[in-house]
């Protein structure tokens, strides 16, 4: 099917007869980009509201393409060239972008939708775009006439726009009001005129007064953003913009629970940035208390219903304020982060999806709450949009006419406003329950009395039969047959129980009579509660002090549900933590955020502790055990983080690349005793020279040695130093499992000598000094060679001569001739047979890396253009940093939606990993596992299609750009 008939399709069960009357109506216009008429149709079908501006001007609507904020902000930038027109033109700039929006939201992936996370992302930094833009022609005009404020010393004064409420959290709606704080440096600084200085109070309170003007002033194109201040010192009584110094007294003297629960999500969006840092800086110790004060419950709870008293009717059709609204499930998650967030830093964040899945992994939400309430607040969210963007108007509330509601639930994706409505009541009902549960004092545990009674009696058949009642069944990955017990959970339960000091057993129920019904009761929450109570029972047999961590668990109900989601969310984790119980403080004591600093930090502390006292006879055991748990550790933490959601993939590739490199480095420096590394160094390629190491990754390095080092016999001996350092970081141990070396990119492959020196590789490739007389080499690296040279960086050992190796690299890739079309076809050939050969991709099965527009297309395709391109800074060894700078040379078009399609395969490989430890890179259609997967790569079902085909269709989307880019790079017609 086309994109154009995709279009009309969709159109056509939205509302079929409004359809055909909107594709009549429209005038006939020359499309600009492909199915632009179509895409007006579906658009004015399925909101009346935008159908104005179509009728008159369809070719107004722009293709749904995910837009950057630098691309906003410079669309914005270009409206100054005619200041007397800015408001006008910028409010068409914000009535188009919303178009464009309103288009994603309606679309499925492969035509270029996204869910609502994404889309009120987009109207975020809408927002915030043009509230700079206005600032900033606010500041103009005002300064025109009364002049700028500035210090003494002629230093110009500063003004902050901080975003509050779904602006600050990223999640703006489609009709929000923008809310805003405004604050300004100091009152020392004055505005001087010819006539007479004006204060910095005056002189802000003007610009903010215009800047709401320019905003909110109506036209027949509607309004940019009706701008609220009430949030502001005061409220409405308040003056519209404070000074630092003034704020932070009145915060200090009279801040009231409702304004901690506002300035949660405060962030600046606008003005100086050094001064939004301050003011977020001089906030936080006001938001977050160092005291847990759990009756913040009770007075988050009146708060939200006092403004539901406050509706005069209609509280049952009100998606936002409504028992079970949208209000309630924001206001759980920043309840829960005002309680916690002061002792755990961790959950401190803004947006309510990954507020709710770091309260999850720091144990104050079960993955059970998280799915739910995230399920809900999206499904609510989407409704809401389609709401605003149908009427045109600030409603949260269900139509009252049939037919508007009918077309609503159409467009959402549902069958008839029935199955719409039944959706929301569900949804509202277990919002409404997670709510109420923050003042509920009563205990939910005595369900489990029956099981634990069979455990007590030591009945194992009446065990296995009440296990079948319980909640324990509902959360496996692949459900057992109900005829038949859960053989996997009932033994593992039952074996669990066994040992008198483990978590079920005797001695543990004794001292601690609600540890059993608490660990059933997080099991239950599990994702998936086979995978946590195997791992559980796992670790139980390797513990030494069982009791112990009994005891722990007991006393802290946070980490004990910490465990078991980390348990029953990741194998790779859980299966660590079993295997090397030392690991368990990581989760029990919440180690911080892993940095790249902190892991080669870590790495140096236990290469030096393992040095200490060596065994003579073994010198390299201590030191290789000692970085082997350095490195189970630091991965760990990584892995935990990343499913805590406070960390991003790139985030923790860089983690992961800098352990690596660490690793590398001081088996480097033990190898080479006692020279510290010096005379060779290692120069990191592949994945590695990309920093784009994931859990799993192999190492791909060359060995460069100095051959006029002052050694007998340099080769040899560098030769000798290669192995033990292929030996320190690759051979097996119990400590734990080390990296698999791969040299083979060093001159001529397996065929070549482990270790090169600088003027071999020189002469390799051509570049050294002929002897006199000699005729100059010719030869050039094969295109494979050049192309893998391009991710190549300093790993480790002597940084002189890295640099002198990097400089001949750099020389070898970027500074000689090209044949473009020839190099161009030898990849394509190596690609095309590693995709024969390597690539287990068929029907049903995808592989993301070496399959049809997988990660290694997008590299190869971009190493190609960065030997094409002249420019020294495209001279990136990391792909996403290449594409940003090929892009902004006008090299690539689309760089951000190509960075975004590659950032989701990296993203959904290492998912794969922490997940399921499974370190194949297979995405299997039918997989039980891949519901997790589309869960934790954020996805929810939809009225028209699951998580998993969500997911599916994402990725199809993504390789199908990827593979659109690599086919225009190689072919000889995609010449750049």
């Amino acid at each position: 099917m086309t994109i154009p008939s995709a279009y009309r399709a969709l159109a056509d069960r939205v509302d079929a007869a409004r359809a055909r009357d909107m594709r009549q109506r429209l005038a006939p216009a020359t499309e600009q980009w492909p199915g632009q008429h179509a895409a007006a149709t579906l658009l004015a079908t399925a909101y009346p509201a935008l159908a104005r501006t179509l009728l008159v001007q369809p070719s107004r609507m722009q293709p749904p393409q995910r837009q950057s904020l630098d691309a906003l902000r410079r669309a914005c930038a270009a409206l100054h060239q005619t200041p007397e027109r800015l408001p006008a033109r910028l409010r068409r700039l914000a009535h188009d972008q919303r178009m464009r929006i309103a288009l994603r939201e309606l679309l499925p992936a492969e035509l270029g939708g996204a869910d609502i996370e994404e889309t009120a992302r987009e109207l975020s930094d809408l927002a915030e775009a043009t509230i700079q833009c206005a600032l900033d022609h606010a500041q103009q005009l005002v300064f025109t006439r009364l002049g700028a404020p500035r210090y003494p010393d002629g230093r110009p004064g500063a003004i902050s726009i901080i975003g509050m409420g779904k602006l600050g959290g990223g999640e703006l709606n489609a009709g929000s009001d923008v809310d805003l704080v405004c604050f300004y440096d100091s009152d020392v600084c004055v505005a001087r005129t010819e006539k007479r200085d004006v204060s910095a109070h005056h002189v802000w309170s003007k610009v903010i007064q215009q800047l709401a003007a320019t905003l909110g002033e109506p036209s027949e194109e509607g309004i940019v953003w009706r701008v609220d201040l009430r949030l502001r010192p005061e409220g409405a009584r308040g003056p519209l913009v404070n000074s630092l110094a003034a704020a932070e007294r009145y915060y200090e003297d009279y801040g009231r629970l409702w304004e901690r629960a506002a300035m949660l999500r405060a962030r600046p969006v606008a003005g100086d940035n050094e001064l939004g840092r301050r003011v977020i800086a001089m906030m936080t110790p006001f938001i977050w208390r160092r005291s847990v004060d759990p009756t913040i419950a009770a007075g988050i709870y009146q708060l939200v219903h006092r403004a539901r008293t406050e509706l005069s009717r209609g509280a049952q059709r009100n998606l936002k304020l409504g028992s079970g609204g949208i209000r309630e499930a924001e206001m759980f998650v920043q309840t829960l982060q005002l309680i916690w967030g002061g002792r755990e830093p961790r959950i401190r964040c803004r947006p309510t999806i990954e507020a709710a899945m770091r309260l999850q992994a720091a144990g104050f939400m079960s993955e059970r709450e998280t799915d739910e309430l995230a399920a809900a607040y999206l499904a609510l969210r989407r409704c809401e949009h389609a709401l605003q963007f149908s009427s045109g108007v600030q409603t949260h509330s269900l139509p009252a006419h049939d037919d508007d509601l009918a077309r609503l639930a159409r467009t959402l994706g549902f069958a008839g406003a029935e199955q719409l409505q039944q959706q929301l009541a569900e949804h509202m009902r277990r919002v409404e329950a997670l709510f109420a549960s923050l003042l509920s004092a009563t205990p939910t545990a005595s369900r489990w009395r029956p099981l634990l009674r069979t455990i007590e009696r030591g009945d194992r058949d009446a065990f296995d039969t009440t296990l079948r009642a319980t909640p324990l069944l509902a959360n496996q990955a692949t459900p057992p047959f109900p005829s038949a017990p859960p053989q996997q959970l009932s033994h593992d339960l039952w074996e669990l129980a066994r040992n008198p000091d483990s978590l079920l057993g005797a001695r543990t129920r004794e001292r601690h009579p609600h540890l059993a019904e608490a660990l059933l009761e997080a099991l239950a929450g599990a994702a998936d509660t086979t995978q946590a109570v195997r791992f559980l029972r796992s670790m139980s047999l390797r513990v030494r002090h069982a009791a112990v961590y009994a005891r722990l668990l007991a006393d802290d109900p946070a980490a004990l549900q910490r465990l078991v989601t980390v348990f029953g969310g990741s194998a790779y984790v859980a299966g660590a933590v079993s295997a090397k119980p030392a690991l368990l403080d990581l989760i029990l004591f919440e180690a911080a955020t892993p940095t790249p600093a902190q892991a080669r930090r870590e790495v140096l502390q236990a290469a030096a502790a393992g040095a200490t006292g060596l065994d003579q006879q073994h010198p390299s055991d201590g030191v290789i055990e000692h970085l082997r748990r350095a490195k189970a550790r630091v991965t760990t933490q990584v892995a935990l983080a990343d499913l805590g959601g406070e960390m991003t993939t790139p985030q923790a590739q860089l983690v992961l690349s800098a352990l690596a490199d660490a690793q590398l480095e001081m088996a480097t420096r033990h190898a080479l005793r006692p020279s510290q590394g010096r005379g060779m160094c290692l120069i990191a390629m592949g994945s590695l020279g990309a920093l784009e190491t994931g859990y799993g990754s192999d190492l791909d390095v060359m060995f460069v040695f100095d051959g006029h080092a002052d050694v007998p016999d340099p080769v040899a001996y560098f030769s000798r130093a290669a192995r033990r350092i292929i030996q320190m970081v690759s051979m097996a141990h119990p400590a734990g499992r080390g990296y698999v070396l791969d040299a083979r990119l060093r001159p001529s492959g397996n065929q070549g000598l482990l270790v090169v020196s600088l003027d071999a590789f020189a002469r390799y490739h051509g570049l050294s000094q002929p002897a006199a007389g000699a005729r100059p080499s010719a030869r050039q690296a094969a295109a494979w060679e050049r192309i893998a040279l391009v991710r190549a960086r300093f790993a480790a050992g002597d940084v002189a001569l890295g640099k002198r190796a990097l400089a001949l690299i750099r020389r070898v890739t970027y500074q000689r001739p090209i044949d473009a079309v020839q190099v161009a076809a030898e990849v394509d050939r190596v690609r095309r047979r590693m995709q024969c050969e390597l690539s287990r991709e068929r029907s049903g099965r995808r592989d993301i890396k070496l399959g049809r527009g997988g990660m290694l297309e997008a590299q190869l395709a971009t190493q190609l253009l960065q030997l094409r391109c002249r420019h020294r800074d495209v001279w990136h060894s990391d792909t996403r940093g290449a594409i940003a700078a090929l892009g902004a040379h006008g090299v690539i078009d689309g760089a951000f939606a190509l960075r975004g399609a590659y950032d989701f395969l990296s993203r959904l490989e290492q998912r794969l990993r922490v997940l399921h430890a499974d370190d194949s890179c297979l995405l299997e259609e039918d997989a039980a596992g891949l519901v997790p997967l589309a869960r934790r790569m954020g996805l929810r079902d939809l009225p028209r299609e699951s998580a998993t085909k969500s997911l599916m269709a994402r990725y199809r989307h993504a390789t199908d750009i990827i593979h659109r880019f690599y086919r225009g790079v190689v072919s000889p017609s995609g010449q750049h």
